[in-house]
């Protein structure tokens, strides 16, 4: 499927899940999943990258500057690392990279999130 086609889609659907299940499920649902994936997936696929004006126009449409500015506080929290929940140490070093690795790109992905969907010129 082509990127223009899975934003609108997406975008679509955001709109009947506000119906049915409120606000905080749909920024939850296009913001936090969908448009962050978007932003992932165009670092390495230029047809996405291209679709993401297109696709934070839409997002504006639905959501107030101050709700986006919530959720994007929030986006991609995760527990705490727990060593405890490992047996061994090399195991636990090994997770412990892979948990660092993870939330940094997570975060990354957040504050390119938080530059589209708040800047003020757009």
């Amino acid at each position: 499927m082509k990127p223009h086609k899975i934003w609108i889609e997406q975008c679509k659907a955001a709109r009947g899940i506000e119906d049915e299940f409120g606000m905080q499920q749909v920024l939850k649902y296009l913001v936090e999943e969908k448009f962050i994936n978007f932003l992932e997936a165009a670092e390495t696929n230029t047809e996405f990258r291209a679709e993401i004006p297109a696709f934070v126009a839409e997002i504006k449409t639905i959501f107030e500057r101050w709700q986006l500015a919530e959720c994007l506080e929030r986006a991609r929290e995760t527990e705490p690392f727990d060593p405890k929940d490992y047996d061994d140490a090399e195991t636990i070093k090994m997770e412990r990279h892979s948990d660092v690795r993870r939330c940094a790109a997570d975060l990354l992905l957040v504050e390119r999130a938080r530059e589209w969907l708040l800047e003020e010129s757009s």
